[in-house]
């Protein structure tokens, strides 16, 4: 057989251009891996069937809840949430979560952990695992629960709503407060460096809002101060509060007695309680420093409290010293002051408490005083002093904060 020329010709053609075509084409990437949704129950479930870290191509998404940006979690900790579940995550690196964000996390690698009954899930990267959805998605409405349904288990890591409860006793955020319903009894846990800590707890009964978290226990830890509704009137007989004071609507260096029913007067030389206010916390205070007065006696007194219906009242504030060098501050009850500008001349009983350190250079921390006994001033008026007695050469500062009078 033979093969024309223009065969060939033909034929060789053909063959370089599929060469050029080969060699020119560009490579073809691998197909991207597969990433199937998981809901954060189904991861939880995971954890349940003995999964200790995630191997497959997996995400979660879902609403952070909870984030370190008021100090009451720490840095490396967030929480989130979707319609099925929560769970508390850890952060590897720079903790960026903003709260109320809706995000995804890619899970493959991570792992769990139980810390003191806290399931936990990381360490995540942000930078690496996390992708921003939307930071204003539809709110989150906390789920509507009772203590004895948290107290069970139910609702680990989830943001809820709790109503009709109180918090047992007055006193301020921080630190472990009992929060009742006057059945059932749930810890609300509050670190000292939110930037809450040292507000005022609601003194009545209402809903409380929150996440649900576990430390050896369920517990409940707040977002901020003003996700509740606590004006109500309290069940059960213990909490009555007659007075409450934390000094945060006094004026920086105005005398106490601009609050209604306070007042402060000069029994030697002329100094006055006064209010003082550093990093947002406010107190009073009364200092013979920089007086020149050899002798500088002040009294400050509280609104008269009537205990004619009271069970078992009792007083509770915190104190605080600065460069102590001998001026003392002392507590009095007395039942037969008339409300006039010479109190010393009335009958006056004093009162121990538990004072903070002498702190002869810079300022101690506040220290509370303990329950005071008001069960013998029952049945009538009561009225309530702090004297503070310095001058030449005592100069110390002497500051008062969060004044309860309530009942047990």
């Amino acid at each position: 057989m033979k093969i024309s020329f223009i065969e060939i010709t033909s034929f060789g053609l053909t063959l370089i251009v599929l060469l050029a075509a080969s060699c020119s084409r560009e490579p073809v990437p691998p197909p991207e891996p597969q990433v199937d949704y998981i809901t954060i129950g189904q991861l939880r479930e995971m954890h349940e069937k003995g999964i200790t870290t995630i191997d497959t191509n997996v995400y979660i998404q879902g609403i952070i809840t909870l984030t370190p940006e008021l100090g009451n979690i720490p840095s490396f900790v967030a929480y989130i949430q979707d319609s099925t579940a929560g769970i508390c995550l850890t952060v590897d690196g720079n903790n960026t979560f903003s709260r109320d964000s809706e995000v995804k996390i890619l899970c493959r690698g991570a792992g769990f952990t139980v810390y003191n009954g806290l399931l936990q899930f990381g360490d995540i990267s942000i930078a690496d695992q996390v992708t921003v959805v939307s930071l204003t998605p539809q709110a989150l409405e906390p789920e509507t629960v009772t203590i004895a349904g948290i107290l069970a288990g139910d609702y680990q890591a989830r943001y809820v709503r709790i109503e009709g409860v109180q918090f047992a006793e007055p006193g301020t955020y921080s630190g472990g407060n009992i929060l009742t319903d006057c059945s059932a009894e749930l810890e609300v846990y509050t670190r000292s460096d939110a930037s809450f800590s040292s507000e005022a707890l609601p003194a009545g009964n209402g809903y409380l809002k929150g996440v649900v978290s576990e430390f050896n226990g369920s517990q409940l830890l707040l977002r901020d101060e003003t996700e509740h509704g606590m004006t109500g009137e309290r069940c059960g007989g213990a909490g009555t509060i007659y007075v409450t004071q934390d000094f945060s609507t006094l004026v920086k260096y105005s005398d106490v007695s601009t609050l209604a029913g306070w007042q402060t007067y000069p029994q030697a030389g002329t100094k006055t309680w006064y209010g003082n206010e550093v990093s947002s916390r406010k107190w009073v205070q009364a200092t013979a420093f920089e007086s020149g007065q050899s002798s500088v006696t002040t009294w400050m007194i509280a609104p008269v409290i009537d205990l004619t219906t009271a069970t078992a009242p009792y007083l509770e504030f915190e104190s605080a010293n600065g460069w102590d060098n001998g001026a003392t501050l002392k507590l009095f009850l007395s039942t037969n002051y008339d409300g006039s500008a010479t109190p010393w001349n009335a009958t006056w009983t004093e009162k121990s408490f538990t004072m903070p350190p002498s702190t002869p250079k810079g300022f101690s921390e506040f220290v509370n005083s303990g329950k005071i006994d008001l069960s013998p001033y029952k049945g009538g008026p009561v009225w309530i002093a702090w004297v503070y007695d310095g001058g030449t050469g005592r100069t110390t500062t002497w500051e008062v904060d969060n004044v309860l009078v309530a009942e047990k």
